[in-house]
């Protein structure tokens, strides 16, 4: 089986590589991503800025994806493209031979871009933030989880819906400049299983759905608004035709009504505007807000306000990115539908900066990121004073190698800090990134 599994992805890539350059035929493409790191120091952990006594740091050394794990990301993917129909695929070597964002079949009626549907795993980037990773998978090691393009605007995909893997989507661009988009799929898996238990009912599946659109203005910029879809508003738990769909909506032995807690799967808007009007310079400000939900007379959630600002800017060989994270403005959970609550989260703020400068051989860069969490209200009103702040920096070194690059340097976290001093360990890493892209 083995075998022949491995004659079968050869073929594919060798029919890939054939029919590559033809307008309709297979493709195949690739991308992946390689981390080592020699040396990893971690200091001994401090407490409100003191070391303990007898406390020593620890070295480490391993292999992994810039964002984490313990094994590398090799992907590569196998399309098929004509003027009526297709299909996309994407696997991934990470954790064992899988499927990643994508994995359907697509079709266009009318030969052309009017109307497209597809069905399967999907992920369209369409609308996507323009502004993701500013420095190749380094800043996970000056500071972790840096922000991606779905935090400036999220893109299509079935995985921000539910569950289940698997969904439909209608897309539409009637006219230069505009796309339209919308995405269904079941909040259960299975989701579809032929009207049996188990099966999401349409009302889950819709509610569910993402839509948005956009419009690129020629010479300044592209205009993105969208809604994805969950679960908002004021639900009365006693009402068991508005808690039927509810997740995991149940009753106990005496018939009172239980649920669970669905603060994962809530309802939110999203508006970004990229500015392109001016030369060597790009800007994508998005904007997001979580729709409130509140359990009457019980409890309330609301992921609050989201703004992330990316830039990017070139001029000769001098270059600079930036960015601007903001999340948790106004958000809160449990005990708001209690009354005199005035419990809420302490604001995220997240500053990243990176300044290049191209030699020719080889490109150098300094890479700053600040961190900064406020401090959140208890029900009382008062401060809780869990707000703290956290510093990183590195040098580097980047080197494109045709199809891909490398790309090494120094990295320094300091412990995060708080009004009591420092909390943890500090770490000093020298990351080595290895990177491959056949498009």
């Amino acid at each position: 089986m083995k075998k022949l599994i491995a004659i079968s992805v050869v073929f594919a890539l060798v029919a890939g590589v054939a029919f590559a350059d033809t307008a309709n035929g297979i493709s195949v493409q690739g991308w992946g991503r390689a981390a080592f790191v020699p040396i990893r120091n971690v200091s001994a952990p401090q407490t409100d800025g003191k070391t303990a006594d007898g406390a020593e740091g620890e070295n480490y050394a391993g292999v992994g994806a810039s964002w984490g794990g313990d094994k590398a990301r090799i992907d590569f993917r196998i399309n098929g493209d004509s003027e009526f129909v297709g299909f996309q695929t994407q696997f991934s070597a990470e954790n064992g031979i899988g499927i990643e964002d994508n994995m359907h079949i697509w079709t266009k009626p009318f030969g052309s871009d009017i109307l497209k549907l597809s069905a399967g795993k999907i992920s369209d980037d369409t609308l996507r933030g323009k502004i993701g990773n500013l420095n190749g998978g380094f800043e996970n090691f000056v500071m972790g989880n840096p922000a991606e393009e779905d935090q400036i605007f999220t893109r299509f995909g079935t995985y921000n819906l539910g569950d289940a893997p698997h969904g439909y989507m209608l897309s539409s661009a009637p006219i230069d400049g505009l796309y339209i988009g919308l995405m269904v799929n079941g909040a259960q898996d299975p989701w579809w299983n032929g009207g049996v238990a188990g099966a999401t009912p349409a009302a889950v599946a819709y509610q569910y759905m993402q839509i948005g659109l956009g419009y690129q203005i020629e010479g300044i910029g592209h205009v993105r608004v969208q809604y994805l879809g969950g679960w908002s508003g004021t639900l009365d738990p006693t009402n068991k035709d508005q808690m039927k769909y509810f997740a995991s909506y149940g009753e106990d032995e005496d018939g009172n009504p239980t649920y669970s807690d669905a603060s994962g799967k809530r309802a939110r808007i999203e508006f970004a505007f990229a500015l392109t009007a001016v030369d060597n310079l790009l800007i994508d400000l998005g904007f997001r807000y979580g729709l409130p939900l509140e359990i009457k007379d019980a409890t309330a959630y609301s992921d609050g306000i989201g703004i992330s600002l990316g830039a990017n800017f070139n001029a000769d060989a001098l270059g600079i990115g930036a960015r601007v994270d903001v999340t948790g403005l106004s958000a809160y959970a449990d005990g708001r539908g209690v009354k005199d609550d005035d419990s809420q989260d302490g604001m995220n703020l997240v500053f990243r900066l990176v300044p290049t400068y191209n030699l020719d051989a080889a490109t150098i860069g300094l890479d700053v990121a600040f961190k900064l969490v406020g401090d959140g209200t208890a029900a009382n009103g008062d401060s809780k004073e869990d707000g703290y702040n956290q510093l990183g920096f590195g040098l580097f070194v980047a080197k494109g190698l045709g199809s891909g690059g490398i790309k090494a340097g120094l990295s320094y976290t300091l412990a995060p800090t708080n009004k009591d001093g420092a909390q943890g360990s500090g770490v000093f890493q020298i990351p080595v990134i290895l990177e491959y892209a056949f498009f």
